[in-house]
């Protein structure tokens, strides 16, 4: 099978296409035909620095079908189409096979292809995490989602809006018209205004760009005992003792019933998939090196085998 490989840090060129054998399955595991695989930012980051040891097969986000079924499953027969956000530690999907536990993976919805599937496991599960197990967000509640068109961005909107909140976005004027028809009440252009300027007194703050800038006029930005949430950067201390809030940082974790849940909105119409760009799989460097410039509306996806 192909598998993108990172050889070594430091640079793109050290990710390499290479021919390798298909996985092995132990009795707990799933062998999946990855169809697709979503390009998420940890990925040219885990490319150029080296998070885990090296080589290693990049990605952690799969659409595909079952090819094969260890001897102690029963939840999965092979045929069955399934989306997933893999093992942390094993990475993984930027191949045309993967061998997955369960705990990592639920059905693909219906009505979506293996395309647009592939682009939501790890975001979809980071903006629910992050409104929902860290910010408890509530109805009626203001929230600011900073990066409101981008992967986790979209997703967080959508779900806000079905909680029922009042959702404030970040984006550049080009992203604002579009941002509206996902159904955003309001849109500060970042390019032209401090969000102080526009926004003040909400209760919570979803930052996924984790600048000193942005964290600052953020802590600003929200209530007394007002909630931060960032998927990037900690709180600074100094920044923390001038503001009587909250402050979280956090890393996702693939977690089958909530992507579950998430899949089930899916299919019901409340959260749409938004794609920027697909590449094939051979070209995933290129991908990675597009996803690095952090301009996409949406996510961009490798395609791995034909439906």
């Amino acid at each position: 099978m192909k598998a993108v490989i990172a050889k070594a840090k430091g640079s793109f060129d050290n990710v390499i296409v290479e021919e390798i054998p298909k996985p092995i399955i132990d009795p707990d595991e799933i062998l999946v035909k990855v169809h697709a695989a979503g390009v998420n930012p940890v990925d040219w980051k885990v490319a150029l620095n080296a998070y885990f040891p090296l080589p290693i097969i990049l990605g952690t986000d799969i659409a595909g079908v079952v090819e094969a079924v260890g001897d102690q499953l029963k939840n999965y027969k092979v045929g069955d189409e399934i989306i997933g956000s893999l093992e942390w530690q094993k990475q993984s999907a930027f191949a045309e096979y993967v061998a997955t536990k369960e705990q990592y993976i639920t059905g693909k919805p219906k009505n979506l292809s293996m395309q647009d599937s592939a682009a939501v496991p790890l975001v979809s599960l980071t903006a629910w995490q992050a409104l929902f197990d860290h910010a408890h967000l509530q109805p009626g509640e203001k929230i600011i989602i900073h990066a409101a068109a981008g992967g986790v961005g979209l997703f967080a909107v959508q779900f806000a809006k079905w909680k029922g909140a009042y959702v404030i976005g970040t984006a550049s004027e080009k992203n604002i018209d579009f941002l509206k028809s996902v159904g955003i009440d309001e849109v500060v252009d970042y390019t032209k205004y401090k969000l102080t300027e526009k926004v003040s007194n909400v209760d919570a703050v979803l930052d996924t760009v984790g600048t000193p800038e942005v964290q600052e006029e953020s802590f600003k930005a929200l209530r007394p005992r007002g909630r931060y949430i960032s998927i990037t950067a900690g709180a600074g201390e100094e920044l923390l003792k001038k503001c009587e809030i909250s402050a979280t940082r956090f890393l996702f974790h693939s977690d089958p019933v909530q992507l579950k849940q998430i899949v089930q909105l899916i299919e019901k119409e409340k959260v749409k998939v938004f794609i920027d760009k697909t590449f094939p799989l051979t070209e995933a460097r290129a991908a990675l090196e597009y996803v690095q410039k952090g301009r996409t509306r949406g996510k961009v996806v490798l395609i791995a085998a034909n439906p």
